[in-house]
């Protein structure tokens, strides 16, 4: 038969591997797998990219303390100092991270979790982090796309211990044990939650991903009975209050 040409749609479309996403969360499901919803931060992070990376093209002063004026932002534009090659190489190795944990998730069957699901994505976040720690951070236009892509990284690194001790079955202790992995993941991301001086967008897709959580539980059929009873959802509500208090008022510091 002809082969038909590669339409734009079916290129984006086309899966990498046999297991999609959804089929990916369900064989590997764990009590604190957030909401399909939450996973739709992974297009805004593409197009926060490409919006930062046509700024670094315009090169808008924004080093030297940015234009004053509107005016004066179209006589100064070109004229600023675009990224650096060190925060471009470090969007570009994150990508580079993501895409591998894609190709790896996307060919996992079911019944055997590729121990590389855990290990590769949390290269994602301290890849797309390391502008934020170094000396010299990049400036307030450019940091955003930092924070947001590592932040949300951050928690899916945590998803992703979680998953590998629930289904991975190298850890006996934990196989087959979906509260005390739950409280593994709940328990790193109660430390994020803690950690003083984050970023508003840090905080911001925290609470994304906690809301996402019980969300997930409270739409899964459960009886609230049971649900009240299960330490990893009550301990998961919580977390997301504390977390959304963080995200309003800060760390309560003038």
């Amino acid at each position: 038969m002809p082969t038909m040409m590669a339409t734009l749609a079916s290129v984006i479309t086309r899966n990498v591997g046999p297991t999609t996403n959804a089929q990916f969360a369900a064989q590997f499901s764990t009590l604190v797998t957030p909401a399909s919803f939450v996973f739709l931060i992974w297009p805004f992070i593409a197009a926060v990219q490409a919006l930062t990376l046509t700024a670094s093209i315009l090169r808008p002063s924004f080093r030297d303390g940015g234009p004053q004026s509107s005016l004066e932002a179209l006589n100064t534009l070109g004229a600023g100092e675009p990224l650096s090659q060190a925060e471009l190489s470090s969007l570009a190795l994150a990508n580079a991270a993501a895409t591998a944990w894609l190709f790896v998730s996307s060919n996992s069957p079911a019944g055997a979790l590729p121990l590389a699901s855990a290990l590769v994505i949390p290269l994602v976040p301290l890849c797309a982090g390391f502008p934020l720690r170094s000396a010299s951070p990049p400036p307030r236009p450019y940091k955003f796309v930092f924070q947001v892509f590592a932040g949300f990284t951050t928690i899916a690194s945590c998803l992703a211990i979680a998953v590998e001790l629930q289904h991975g079955g190298r850890l006996p202790f934990f196989t087959g044990r979906p509260e005390v992995c739950g409280g593994v993941f709940l328990a790193l991301v109660g430390a994020i939650v803690r950690l003083p001086g984050q970023s508003w967008p840090r905080r911001a897709v925290t609470s994304l991903a906690l809301s996402g959580v019980v969300a997930r539980r409270l739409t899964a059929g459960v009886a609230a009975a049971s649900l009240v009873r299960s330490p990893t959802f009550v301990a998961a509500v919580a977390l997301c209050a504390w977390s959304a208090v963080k995200l309003v008022v800060g760390d309560g510091q003038k």
